[in-house]
């Protein structure tokens, strides 16, 4: 399982995110934004954290080393201020 920060700010950006979660559809994956925590396959769901102010956390219950996944969200990888 991997836990990383990730921002999506716009529509097609949820598109995009929504259409990588699916390629791994029998892995489950989560997003958690304050209190709520919603399905990463879920349009619905990630359309709710666009333009939120917070990043949300994505955690996918795959090994830590999952190349191929964390080359697929790494555009949605928060940046951390410096």
């Amino acid at each position: 399982m991997f836990t990383k920060s990730i921002k999506i700010s716009s529509l097609d950006e949820a598109k995009s995110f929504v259409n990588i979660t699916t390629k791994y559809d029998d892995v489950k994956m989560f997003l958690r934004v304050d209190n709520y925590e919603i399905d990463a396959h879920s349009i619905v769901g990630v359309l709710s954290i666009v333009d939120s102010e917070n990043s949300a956390v994505f955690t996918a219950d795959v090994p830590d080393n999952s190349k191929e996944l964390l080359k697929d969200i790494e555009p949605f990888l928060a940046k951390v201020a410096v």
